[in-house]
């Protein structure tokens, strides 16, 4: 029997399930493959932004969390070469985004792999940067597109001992000639080949379903109902892979919702799960007919309570009501914010969006009693400390029961990444942040040291009384001699936000 080992370079600190990995999971499993995992969620790193978010008044704090044992660096390439020791495999896959990339860099050259095994490597770093990946000599093929477009036929390539240079979609590296084959990029799946497998969680222990939620652990499930968005923001990874794939083939596309609601199903009966959370870019940009097919089919199967995430524009009375027939126990709809300046949002960011808009959408989720969340960036290209301000404002206008306050990273192949080095911000060749720690962004008008500290105490000068402000700017400017101070303020948070006083009840 074949046998594959699945790899997560995992950089936040809790149990992570990638969408690529159950995809290929499933295809592997119909081929008969023997599958392995292995992830570095219990190895040391650095604090992630759920951890920073949660301390800073974004989450309400879990009392009774996961136990987390952390190991170290060594510990991990100790544990990782006995792994691939004791399974030989036959492919060894890696997924990683930009961030999951650097820290694999970290230990993978330490490891000693046979040149039986042919080490794979995707996700959205290997599509933006693919000469980088493919030069670092550790990956015999590096898929620069679609995954699920190209991974079942590496797999009948292997099983058939038949060369695997020649695979559309792909670079190949042969490690004896060092010679570098770039075949051209894949045409993209259409939906209905896209999702044909279902997607195969077998490989995930139960800690992988439980997540925090509203200060307790719920059992939720990611469930892809839709992949790309109809947007096109100069931040995002979207606009990249909209470039990336460009002339490819249709990249925003709904999943056939008979693959979805099979995996509802598999999601309930056999992983318990409490909350759904779509994985969606945009839910109800969707055509209303996709949308009430949807909305009756969930009333008829799942009734489970469901997150989504949308744009402004798309909250409407009619697409609500839909959302309404969906007979959840509730419900809550996310959107990206963002900033409060105008010119940010539209100038530098390329949003398109109306801020009046922005708040009409949030004052008719309010309206209707319907859970919604915010989320807010700092330390944009060119921006100032008033433009933060404008957002503090917008925060507490808008009045979201969630927000989420994030520093902008450079991500490779964002249009907006191209400004900053074009600015003279960043060399390109920065180290990547979490999305809550620092600003690698060197700007005149105000330092990355500044954009931290303002995204530390941003819902505090966004949701506590004007009164409390002198308090909020000793933490602003001296964190550490002030935390007893902080750390009263976050409880205080919490008590001026009257929106977390009625409990949902699962």
């Amino acid at each position: 029997m074949n046998k594959i080992l699945f790899v997560f370079p995992n950089t936040a600190n809790k149990p992570t399930i990638t969408m690529a990995i159950p995809i290929f999971a499933g295809i592997a499993k119909n081929r008969g493959w023997q599958m392995y995992y292995f992830d570095t969620t219990y190895y040391e790193k650095r604090q992630d932004s759920i951890e920073d978010k949660e301390k800073t008044g974004g989450f309400l704090p879990v009392v009774e969390k996961q136990a987390k044992v952390r190991y170290s660096c060594e510990q991990l390439i100790f544990d990782l070469q006995n792994v691939i020791n004791d399974i030989r495999p036959d492919v060894l896959c890696i997924t990683a985004m930009s961030c999951d990339f650097e820290y694999l860099m970290t230990f993978l050259s330490k490891i000693q792999i046979s040149k039986e095994t042919l080490v794979a490597i995707g996700g959205v770093h290997s599509i933006f940067c693919p000469e980088e990946v493919i030069n670092k000599g550790l990956f015999d093929l590096v898929c620069i597109g679609q995954g699920e477009s190209v991974f079942e036929e590496i797999l009948i390539k292997k099983e058939n001992n038949e060369k695997l240079d020649n695979i559309e979609g792909t670079y190949y590296r042969d490690r004896q000639t060092e010679q570098i084959i770039k075949n051209k990029k894949k045409y993209l799946l259409s939906p209905d080949k896209l999702w044909r497998v279902d997607t195969d969680y077998s490989l995930y222990g139960d800690e992988y379903f439980i997540h925090p939620f509203d200060g307790k652990m719920v059992r939720m499930f990611w469930m892809e109902v839709s992949r790309g968005c109809p947007w096109s923001c100069e931040y995002c990874g979207n606009s990249a892979l909209k470039q990336a794939y460009k002339g490819l083939g249709k990249y925003v596309c709904s999943r056939p919702l008979d693959s979805t609601f099979r995996n509802f199903k598999i999601a309930i009966e056999e992983l318990k799960t409490d909350i759904f959370n779509f994985t969606s870019e945009c839910f109800l940009a969707q055509p209303i007919k996709i949308l009430k097919e949807f909305a009756n089919r969930y009333a008829k199967e799942v009734r489970k309570p469901f997150l989504i995430q949308t744009r402004s524009e798309t909250v409407t009375e009619e697409r609500l009501e839909i959302l309404k027939s969906f007979q959840a126990p509730f419900f809550q709809v996310g959107m990206g914010v963002e900033s409060g300046s105008k010119r940010i949002l539209n100038e530098i960011c390329d949003r398109r969006a109306d801020i009046d808009d922005i708040i009409r959408a949030y004052d008719l989720l309010n309206k209707y009693g319907i859970r919604s969340n915010a989320y807010f960036m700092v330390g944009l290209p060119t921006e100032t400390r008033e433009d933060i301000f404008s957002t503090v404002k917008l925060c507490r206008r808008i009045n979201s029961h969630i927000n989420s306050v994030s520093i902008f990273q450079p991500l490779p192949g964002a249009p907006l990444t191209n400004l900053c080095i074009e600015k003279g911000y960043i060399t390109g060749k920065e180290s990547l942040e979490t999305f809550t720690s620092t600003s690698v962004l060197k700007m005149p008008q105000i330092s990355s040291q500044e954009i931290g500290n303002l995204r530390k105490v941003f819902l505090l000068y966004a949701k506590l009384p004007e009164e409390y402000h002198k308090d909020i700017e000793k933490c602003e400017y001296d964190y550490e001699n002030n935390r007893e101070l902080f750390d009263k303020l976050i409880a205080l948070r919490w008590q001026y936000d009257q929106k977390w006083k009625k409990e949902v009840i699962l």
